[in-house]
């Protein structure tokens, strides 16, 4: 049995995008981790606040994510009729296994 994503990946310091798109009648996805960080609890110090800022939010990694899909179908890596379904940013582990990640 192969190990998930939520297995693999460290989500105190990754966390997964994972774009669906269709591509004529198959729905496909892409999917990839990149850096977060985690709120310590309690309050921010200035520090934290500075080091969180370095790390993208959820918006900005949804365009991310619409530009990979937009330079996928540019470099005809999917098909040019080929449309975003949606994109899903698993922060934890129990997101990625909601997600069948």
């Amino acid at each position: 049995m192969t190990s998930s994503r939520a297995d693999t990946v460290d989500y105190t310091t990754q966390c997964t995008v994972l774009i669906t798109y269709l591509d004529g009648d198959r729905q496909d996805r892409l999917v990839y981790e990149r850096p977060q960080t985690q709120v310590p609890a309690g309050p921010l110090s200035t520090f934290d606040r500075i080091r969180i800022s370095q790390f993208p939010t959820d918006d900005e990694l949804t365009v991310e994510a619409r530009r990979i899909f937009a330079d996928m179908k540019r470099n005809d890596r999917i098909g040019k009729s080929s449309t975003l379904s949606s994109v899903f940013i698993a922060r934890t582990a129990a997101a990625a296994l909601e997600m069948s990640l």
